[in-house]
């Protein structure tokens, strides 16, 4: 008999996603809100770590049909509310019936503190339609609809509010985070712009337009914008925010005095330690922290050192080829080219999205692998068999596991599409290499 789990969140509400969502659905909202609070790109923000950890959790049962099956049984329901007592305040008149729009607004706002906020949106919606030009809904609804994912929501009520009120700071401030979380960077930080235009002293728009220009590389203002964030949460006591910002502000100046920080030495060795042994976890935070110049640099390194690899494994295993080393070496840039150019046509068929310093990018962290395991192979007499072949699927397996990974994390491709390209990719390259090959050869 399956055991009752003790569950105390709806996961269903910490995903954004509805009871009776497809595993798609689930997956999708999983990786959209991991992107956006990975600890990776969030470095000593509890906060966001600890909102990892919930939608992780979260994934984690609803994505497995035994655990989600259990949880349904389970499933946290809203606590009733204790009757008040005669003494007490009642929040609003008619909250058994709400007839006005401010009495469906005040049952959101009660609705809201329980965290029932699919109900809260509807009683806010039922407050907007007997009254348009309810601006103090149209705001509630919109942190709602932020707080369960909705961001083109959210956009739609921002939209609503500026075509009423355009100088309401708090809905150019949700408008940048609807952006942010869309991972339009630039829209963004103008919504911060114009909500901090509007309010000067509004701590979470510095906060996170410094946050934003920080993952644009924008080192300077991101410092600025969080500098003044952290007096702004100290002016208002919150000391917590505070000294979270301020630690940020901190790591970053350090960084800015130390430029060997983006040496291209460095950025090659911090993209390995990040992504060769953890190409799931690591990948994405390696090409975040990165520009377009230097995923050029780096993916370059790469595709240079496995050629290199390459001719060294060629030399150890005893192989004869009567041209000199440096055509050896341009032959064995022949699979490094290949994943540029099918990555690249693949890429502009299919997603219209990314950049040609992704495709090198992703070419070199795919083909080094595959390159280190032609390394291994050099010191394994050739008639050993039961060690040659292991390694070869080995390193071929962990190339195609870092593409996925990057068409997934950097790209953010379906599924079911970058397995897709995945596969295509490694046909198409293995052909064209293979032609290449015997034709400079022979």
């Amino acid at each position: 008999m399956a055991r009752a789990e003790n569950y105390k969140e709806n996961y269903y509400l910490i995903l954004g996603v509805a009871q009776n969502a497809s595993l798609k659905e689930i997956k999708q909202a999983f990786r959209r809100l991991a992107r956006e609070y990975h600890p990776d790109l969030n470095p000593d923000n509890p906060v966001a770590a600890e909102k990892f950890k919930q939608i992780s959790q979260a994934y984690d049962v609803l994505s497995d049909a035994t655990k989600r099956s259990r949880f349904d049984r389970h499933i946290p329901q809203p606590q009733p509310q204790t009757p008040r007592k005669n003494n007490q305040h009642q929040s609003y008149s008619g909250a058994t019936s709400p007839k006005t729009p401010l009495d469906y607004y005040n049952r959101g706002l009660q609705r809201t503190q329980t965290k029932e906020y699919r109900q809260a949106i509807n009683d806010y919606t039922q407050a907007i339609k007997l009254n348009p030009r309810f601006v103090d809904a149209y705001l509630k609804r919109c942190e709602m609809r932020y707080k369960l994912g909705d961001n083109q929501g959210v956009l739609n009520d921002c939209h609503e509010v500026l075509k009423i009120d355009p100088t309401v700071a708090k809905a150019y401030y949700y408008q940048g985070r609807a952006r942010y979380s869309l991972g339009y960077i630039e829209p963004a930080i103008e919504s911060y712009t114009s909500a901090i235009a509007r309010d000067q002293k509004h701590p979470q728009a510095h906060y996170y337009r410094g946050i934003a220009h920080k993952e644009s590389q924008n080192v300077l203002s991101a410092v600025s914008d969080l500098a003044q964030a952290a007096q702004l949460f100290r002016q208002q006591n919150n000391y917590d925010a505070y000294r979270r910002t301020q630690k940020t502000v901190n790591e970053l100046s350090k960084k800015e005095r130390m430029p060997r920080h983006d040496s291209l030495a460095y950025n090659f060795l911090t993209t390995i330690s990040l992504s060769l042994l953890n190409p799931s976890g690591g990948l994405l935070p390696a090409f975040s922290r990165l520009e377009e110049n230097q995923l050029i640099q780096v993916g370059s390194i790469y595709g240079l050192l496995s050629s290199l690899c390459f001719v060294c494994s060629y030399y150890m295993i005893g192989i004869l080829f009567a041209s000199p080393v440096w055509q050896l070496f341009l032959i064995a840039l022949i699979p490094f080219f290949c994943l540029i150019l099918t990555g690249s046509i693949l890429r502009g068929l299919w997603h219209h999205r990314g950049s040609f310093a992704t495709d090198i990018f992703l070419a070199g962290v795919a083909i080094a692998p595959l390159a280190f395991a032609a390394i291994l192979i050099g010191f394994v007499p050739i008639s050993t068999f039961s060690i040659v072949i292991p390694l070869i699927f080995g390193g071929c397996s962990y190339s195609a596991l870092t593409l996925q990974a990057g068409y997934l994390q950097v790209l953010n491709i379906t599924e079911a599409k970058a397995a897709l390209m995945t596969g295509l990719m490694l046909i198409l390259n293995s052909c064209i290499s293979f032609l290449l090959i015997s034709s400079f050869a022979v």
